[in-house]
């Protein structure tokens, strides 16, 4: 083998040593390029967008199940026997169909029965007085007498708060309003126009004394004097001790038997009245008779078709007799127990939770579009038809439950799971803008244009409906117009150069950038 001299091992190592070189400077120019590459990626770069007119709508979703527009109760007699019950819950029926037939014998006897409490009733109101008399409540005094025949007991109720005022202990009282220090229980001459009589020192007030005295011959609400001797110890009004008032429901006062100062025993007869309104238990009985009569002309009924029929069509919700079975006791005045419930109207009702943030957007009679998990694909128009003013509160959060109505379908069953966009607001053919693209100080909501000479200013605007994604531009702004924003899109292209450009540094030993 031939041998390389020193020349040709010197030649060599100089060639080595130049791709060295030149590998380093690739190197360096090439991350030099790629610096200046991401520090011009790392400057803020704006995008236009112009803005156009459009349509922006503000819904409500939520999810519900269908339920019946409305329920109707099918009543029996109590105590009648269920001879046999065709029909079972959850049935679809028409109206005219038999439900239930009832027994006749249990019948004849429960329309005998109430004959005879008819009967009682009818006497009892047949014993009403177009006359009406209004007696002494209590034994007492009459003092005070408003009342005149022709008026109308209420209007003189209504004026002067009663027909008579009655004294019931025989005693009339008078206050004092003095400071001076009287001894309880002696006596002292009260005095008025026209008259005078003893009276008793009875007891002490706030403001100085009660005095009180008989009632016979005393007149009511006069000014009197209260005497020791022949010092005045004060003054004040005569009025009842104990008094009791005799009022009337109405009617007009025909004669009166009795005048002030005349004492009266309870019971005794005060006035007479004509055309009164009837007595409670006058009312009553009325009200029991004409039940009474509905539960006899019901039984009267079943005797002669004991089937029982379906008033409406719909769906039987619940059955609640036993065939061979007494119909249960009512605990209704009228003698009549809940038998069948039946669910009309359709499943045409589907109720939402509106947040708290949204419930004031809603109003009644706003379209709603139902889709129901039954029929994929496929939508229902509805209504809001109630809103519910009660809230259900969860955590932090408080819920009103809003009823949308759809049209009646064959296919809508209830029980049926779907959800409902209600549409609270829209606007058509107004200028709208990305809801991301709007910026918002302390001063107000701003957007970026371009003024003459090309440099980006800011605008003003206002801002009204928004869907979340799009919001209508009431002022600042109308369609063609552009705004500019940041674009942020060479983030992603930034970061890439970056991590390429340290994973090279870190590999072959070189400074990364943002790194040590």
């Amino acid at each position: 083998m031939e041998s390389k001299t020193p020349v040709q091992k010197k030649k060599k190592s100089r060639v080595w040593l130049w791709v060295l070189i030149a590998v380093v400077v690739t190197i360096a120019v090439g991350l030099l390029l790629l610096s200046s590459a991401i520090k011009r990626a790392a400057e803020p770069v704006y995008a236009a967008y112009t803005v156009e007119n459009g349509t922006v709508e503000r819904t409500i979703t939520g999810s519900g199940r269908l339920t019946a527009s409305d329920s109707e109760t099918l009543k029996l007699p109590a105590g009648v026997r269920v001879e046999s019950v065709s029909a079972k819950t959850g049935d679809i029926v028409k109206a005219g169909d038999v439900l239930a037939t009832l027994d006749v014998d249990s019948l004849r006897d429960l329309a005998a029965k109430t004959n005879t409490e008819l009967s009682s009733l009818d006497r009892q109101i047949a014993t009403r007085n177009t006359v009406t008399q209004v007696k002494a409540p209590v034994r007492g005094r009459v003092k005070y007498l408003p009342a005149t025949i022709g008026s109308e007991a209420r209007d003189v109720i209504r004026e002067f708060g009663a027909l008579a005022l009655l004294s019931s202990d025989e005693k009339m009282q008078v206050s004092l309003e003095t400071d001076a220090l009287l001894t309880l229980y002696s006596k002292v001459s009260v005095r008025w126009d026209g008259g005078k009589t003893t009276g008793m020192i009875a007891e002490k007030t706030a403001t100085g004394y009660l005095v009180t005295l008989t009632d016979n011959g005393t007149p009511y609400l006069a000014k009197a004097g209260v005497y020791d001797g022949e010092t005045l110890l004060g003054e004040g009004t005569l009025e009842i001790h104990a008094p009791v008032a005799v009022l009337a429901s109405g009617g007009e006062i025909t004669s009166i038997d009795v005048e002030e100062n005349t004492l009266v025993y309870a019971n005794n007869k005060l006035f007479s009245l004509e055309n009164a309104p009837a007595t409670a238990s006058y009312n009553t009985a009325f009200a029991d008779r004409a039940e009474k009569a509905a539960l006899y002309a019901q039984l009267l009924s079943y005797m002669q078709d004991p089937r029982v029929i379906a008033p409406v069509d719909g769906t039987i919700g619940e059955v609640k007799i036993v065939k061979n079975t007494d119909v249960a006791a009512s605990t209704a005045s009228d003698g009549m127990t809940d038998a069948f419930v039946l669910h009309t109207g359709g499943a045409v009702k589907l109720v939402i939770d509106a947040d708290e943030l949204d419930i004031d957007a809603v109003a009644l009679a706003q379209s709603a579009t139902v889709t129901l998990d039954a029929y994929p694909g496929e939508s229902f128009p509805a209504t809001v038809s109630h809103i519910s003013r009660i809230g259900t509160v969860s955590g932090s959060i408080t819920t009103y439950p809003v009823e949308v109505t759809l049209s009646f379908d064959t296919r809508l069953l209830e029980g049926m799971n779907g959800s409902a966009v209600v549409l609270t607001s829209k606007k058509e053919n107004v200028p709208l803008i990305p809801v991301a693209r709007i910026m918002e100080d302390s001063t107000g909501e701003y957007v970026n244009v371009k003024n003459a000479s090309g440099a980006y200013e800011r605008r003003d605007i206002t801002t009204g409906l928004s869907d979340g994604t799009n919001a209508e531009v009431t002022s600042g702004l109308v369609a063609g117009d552009q705004i500019w924003y940041l674009d942020t899109s060479g983030n992603t292209q930034l970061a890439a150069m970056m991590a390429r450009r340290n994973a090279y540094a870190e590999e072959n030993g070189y400074p990364t950038i943002g790194g040590n």
